[in-house]
């Protein structure tokens, strides 16, 4: 035995009930109505312990977001495309002698989420009925998505932000806590992962501030889950980073931030995996997890129905460095772009995922291995 494949030995620390997480989206023959999309969801979840109950519109639903800006007058497109690619969707800047507005910039997810609370009411259901999931993109995502440049990323930052805040408060005013918002941000590991390593810091203190502003301006007492991403669409990511540090950074600048804020961690998706590769089964890769502070509620977006012996190496990986369970199991995106087939099985596997055994693995010989 080397020092550098150290022994390890388990330990079974018995059953424990992990918290379901599900990101949101559904594929569209899941998804022909919000009634029929979250019926499904509590279907898959009979007895599980579902933190709140999702239901976003179809996969493409930002996409077609940006696709309707083409009707708005202050706009003029720098780039069209089919939206298929990373490489082909539209872009806009702002058209001379035109001011852009909130309005000209909103999501109307307060709408989207007034069809939605309606169909709770239908739903069939002897179990209480956890808050509604309402996603909320980021607005440097939204922004960077839209305009394509550093500039004219900046330059309008503002305003979209404005028009993600007005949905939140037309929200949480009319539902209140019967609702948890989920701030989607793959820009965030994504600008990250691509900055150079010295300017990781300063750049990942940055990219918190962004999520830090919008959960400070919003209601005092709005409920928010942060979900971390990589990237989906064409099911590909924009990134595959090589560890979770990038996440870690990110986890760790937000707590601090908000912490002297005097506002509360949200709990954070943490994307383990991607797409189109398996969760890592390297321990080298979740080390940095136990950096992350002890009263941060984990996510673990590592559920992948293709690889389902590495799912659970990888959740039993995670947890070992984590220093202990994770709020809750997930994929490491929403199930949108995937076949029914396979969103059935990825929620299979994430039932069995949240009732594995915890873990605990003692390390001997380890001499000369990095702390």
């Amino acid at each position: 035995m080397t020092a550098t494949q150290p022994e390890i030995r388990s330990t079974d620390a018995g059953n424990i009930r992990r918290g379901i997480h599900l990101v949101g989206s559904l594929p569209p023959q899941l998804n022909p109505s919000p009634h029929d999309a979250m019926q499904w969801i509590l279907d898959e979840t009979t007895d599980e312990d579902l933190a709140t109950l999702p239901c976003d519109p179809d996969h493409r639903w930002i996409l077609d977001w940006l696709d309707a800006l083409h009707h708005v007058d202050a706009l003029q497109p720098t780039r069209t495309g089919d939206s298929t690619s990373y490489d082909d969707y539209p872009q806009y800047r702002v058209a001379p002698r035109r001011r852009l507005t909130p309005e000209d910039m909103t999501l109307r997810r307060a709408s989207h989420t007034a069809v939605v609370m309606a169909a709770r009411r239908t739903l069939a259901t002897a179990r209480e009925l956890p808050p509604a999931q309402v996603s909320i993109p980021g607005a440097l995502d939204l922004t960077y998505l839209c305009f394509g440049t550093p500039l004219r990323t900046l330059a309008n930052l503002g305003v979209v932000r404005e028009a993600v805040l007005n949905d939140v408060n037309e929200i949480f005013q009319r539902w209140g806590h019967e609702v948890v918002f989920q701030l989607e941000t793959p820009a965030t590991l994504t600008l990250l992962n691509r900055v150079p390593a010295p300017l990781r810091r300063p750049v990942a203190t940055l990219l918190a501030e962004q999520i830090t502003r919008l959960i400070r301006d919003s209601p005092l007492h709005a409920q928010w889950i942060l979900h971390l991403c990589h990237g989906d669409l064409g099911h590909r990511p924009l990134v595959t980073p090589a560890s979770l540090t990038p996440a870690v950074r990110i986890i760790r600048a937000l707590h601090e931030q908000l912490k002297h804020a005097g506002e509360t961690m949200p709990r954070v998706h943490i994307p383990m995996c991607t797409g189109t590769n398996a969760p890592s089964t390297t321990t080298a890769y979740y080390h940095s997890l136990r950096r992350i502070p002890a009263d941060v509620d984990v996510i673990a977006g590592l559920a992948d129905e293709e690889h389902r012996a590495e799912s659970f190496r990888a959740l039993e990986l995670a947890e070992n460095a984590l220093g202990r369970p994770v709020a809750a199991v997930a994929a490491a995106c929403g199930h949108g772009r995937r076949t029914p087939e396979q969103a059935i099985a990825n929620a299979a596997l994430v039932r069995e995922l949240a009732h594995a055994p915890h873990r605990v693995f003692a390390r001997h010989g380890t001499h000369g291995e990095r702390p």
